[in-house]
């Protein structure tokens, strides 16, 4: 199949030399190498986000991408990418009349209405192109997670997805969220976020910074989050609780001066004044390179985030070994087991927190046993490869020449 990967707001090619860090990008970059591997045509479009893009360039064998001028060459925030994408969509249907795609498939609400929107206008899409949507987040998610709220978004997301071939959504959560929009089950799919199995491995070699204590003195917990709204605040007041216990918090894959940070300096003076800044660490945003050593040389990964559409980090944990406690939320609830593969909580409240986290701490063996269950359950269930296998599962029953649509993938989801 030639597929067309609409992703109007990012890029699975970093303007800086090494892999994507963003959800978005690392998912659109691993699922595009792999359905080339199973041997589809992949192009991409991205908004041209910075000068000096090429018009094409290649990603791998199989995949290009190509950057489409619509708007100013550098990155915009969510709601100013959105003013131009009728300028996206008409170079979007120029490019797909000349180069007719059997798939088109959108990440993200402004991509789904680029993609509509080119698919009534080029010629070269037909009744027989298939057009798919992925929201990797939704508005009313957001909502419940405490963020604002933008009436209009949950409008235009149930407008989208009841045109669109083909829903698919990373989790049960979100398919839970469409259905109260009016969509049916049938129309959406789950195929949850992978990670690269390959890279995040129990084996190998571990770091030995940043980490403040030495191994046989404290357990080390490690947290990947944003500074702002990722539940750092709770996971200080935590340590609090937890005396035998050691904290590095990574900052998520925006790129953060932590000098200049306000939230960094606000997070820092939280653990100063509960008296546990010589147990809390943080860093930047760590190399996906070194982030497996890194991993590997905690023993407990926890999440407090309110909200957590991807859940990358939390597989990245499980695929290196580490037992996990996360709050039950967005995609964590399909990856974690709770009781096998980790703790899920109900609320990331400290004393909750705590609670957890001692059990874990005063349990080796428990810890030992949820983070052999984890890498088997990240190697069989989330490798990027099944991923894209599932996903080209979805085009498959899309496309209106394949018949009668059965039963929407992921329902055998766990």
């Amino acid at each position: 199949m030639k597929i067309a990967l609409v992703a109007e707001h990012t890029s699975p090619l970093p303007a800086h030399k090494g892999e994507p860090t963003c959800g978005e990008s690392v998912h659109i970059a691993s699922v595009s190498r792999h359905l080339a591997k199973l041997g589809h045509r992949v192009t991409v479009y991205s908004r041209r986000d910075a000068e000096g893009l090429p018009g094409r360039s290649r990603m791998g064998r199989g995949v290009n991408v190509e950057y489409l001028a619509a708007g100013p060459e550098y990155t915009l925030r969510e709601h100013e990418v959105a003013e131009h994408t009728g300028a996206f969509a008409a170079a979007l249907a120029d490019r797909l009349d000349e180069d007719s795609p059997d798939v088109i498939h959108a990440f993200g609400w402004t991509s789904g209405l680029a993609a509509l929107s080119a698919a009534d206008t080029a010629g070269g899409v037909t009744e027989d192109t298939a057009i798919v949507q992925t929201f990797h987040s939704l508005n009313a998610s957001e909502q419940r997670a405490g963020l604002p709220e933008r009436q209009e978004r949950v409008r235009l997301e149930a407008a989208i997805a009841g045109r669109a071939d083909a829903v698919v959504v990373n989790s049960a959560d979100q398919r839970f969220e469409l259905a109260r929009m009016g969509l049916p089950r049938t129309r959406v799919n789950v195929v949850p976020y992978g990670v690269d199995t390959d890279h995040f491995t129990v084996e190998g070699g571990v770091a030995t910074e940043p980490w403040k204590g030495r191994r046989e003195e404290r357990t080390r917990i490690i947290s990947v989050t944003g500074l702002a709204g990722g539940g750092a605040d709770a996971l200080i007041e935590t340590m609090v609780r937890l005396p035998e216990a050691e904290l590095v918090i990574v900052a998520g894959p925006a790129p953060v001066e932590l000098a200049l940070d306000d939230d960094a300096r606000r997070l820092e003076l939280l653990a100063k004044e509960a008296g546990v800044d010589d147990r809390v660490t943080l860093t930047g945003p760590v190399d996906r390179k070194e982030m497996p050593r890194l991993l590997r040389s905690a023993d407990i990964y926890v999440s407090a985030a309110p909200y957590d559409p991807y859940g990358g980090a939390v597989l990245e944990a499980m695929a290196c070994g580490l037992p996990v406690v996360a709050t039950a939320v967005g995609s964590a609830t399909g990856a974690v087991l709770d009781g096998t593969t980790g703790v899920l909580l109900r609320s990331a409240r400290p004393e909750a927190l705590g609670s957890a986290l001692r059990g874990l701490i005063a349990e080796s063996t428990m810890r030992s046993a949820y983070g052999i269950a984890g890498a088997d359950r990240a190697e069989s269930r989330f490798t990027w490869q099944r991923v894209a296998a599932e996903t080209e599962r979805v085009y498959s029953r899309a496309r209106p020449q394949d018949g009668e649509l059965p039963a929407a993938v992921g329902d055998d989801a766990h």
